[in-house]
C-alpha cells in the first residue's frame, strides 16, 4: 500500500487538498508566460515602415533626372573625388597636393591620369561606383611635382645590461602629385 493510499484512508479532506496541490504543480499543460518588456525583448527604436516600391521607383527617377540636368548644365560647383592610388584611398579636389610614400614610374612634370575613381561628387549629388566608376564617366588628372626622400628616421633598439643597441636610419622615397582637373562626362548613361 502506498503512502498516498494510507493518507487518503485516514484524512479524506486534507488528502484531496494535497492531491490537488500535487497535481497542479506537476500539470503537463503549460500556462502562457508573460514577459516583461525590456530593451532586449524588443528594439528601442521605432519600427521602420518600407516605402511602396512604385513610389520608390518614381522618386528614384526624379533624383536621376535632377542629377542629369545638373551635370549637363555644369551647375555642380567644385567637384571632389575619392581615388585609389598607391595602395591608399585619397579624397581630392582641384589643386590638391598628395604626398605618396614611394616613387612612381613617371618623371617630374609628367601628367598622369588616376583611373581608379571610387566616388565623385559636387554640392548637390554624389556618384558612387560599385566598386569603381567608369573610365568614360570621370576623368581625374594629376601632375608629378616632386620626387624626393623623407627626413631620416632613426630606429633605435636597446636592451639594458645586455650590451645590445642597434641603430638604423630609414629614408622613405616620396612623390608629390598635384591634382589638375576632375571632370565628369556631360551626360550620364
Amino acid at each position: 500500500m502506498s503512502f498516498m493510499g494510507q493518507r487518503t484512508a485516514q484524512w479524506p479532506v486534507s488528502s484531496l487538498l494535497y492531491t490537488a496541490r500535487y497535481q497542479s504543480s506537476q500539470s503537463s499543460v503549460l500556462q502562457p508566460r508573460k514577459e516583461a518588456v525590456t530593451s532586449l525583448s524588443k528594439p528601442p527604436w521605432p519600427e521602420v515602415k518600407l516605402p511602396d516600391p512604385a513610389e520608390e521607383a518614381k522618386h528614384h527617377l526624379e533624383v536621376v533626372q535632377n542629377v542629369k540636368t545638373l551635370i549637363s548644365t555644369g551647375a555642380y560647383g567644385r567637384l571632389f573625388a575619392v581615388v585609389h592610388f598607391a595602395s591608399r584611398q585619397w579624397k581630392v579636389t582641384n589643386e590638391d597636393l598628395i604626398l605618396i610614400e614611394n616613387h612612381i614610374e613617371a618623371d617630374c612634370g609628367d601628367r598622369i591620369r588616376l583611373e581608379k575613381v571610387l566616388l565623385v561628387g559636387g554640392n548637390d549629388f554624389t556618384l558612387i561606383g560599385r566598386p569603381l566608376l567608369g573610365r568614360d564617366l570621370v576623368r581625374v588628372e594629376a601632375t608629378v611635382i616632386e620626387k624626393t626622400e623623407s627626413w631620416p628616421k632613426i630606429h633605435f633598439r636597446f636592451k639594458r645590461r645586455k650590451r645590445y643597441r642597434r641603430t638604423r636610419i630609414k629614408v622613405q622615397p616620396q612623390t608629390v602629385l598635384r591634382i589638375n582637373t576632375i571632370e565628369i562626362a556631360p551626360a550620364l548613361a
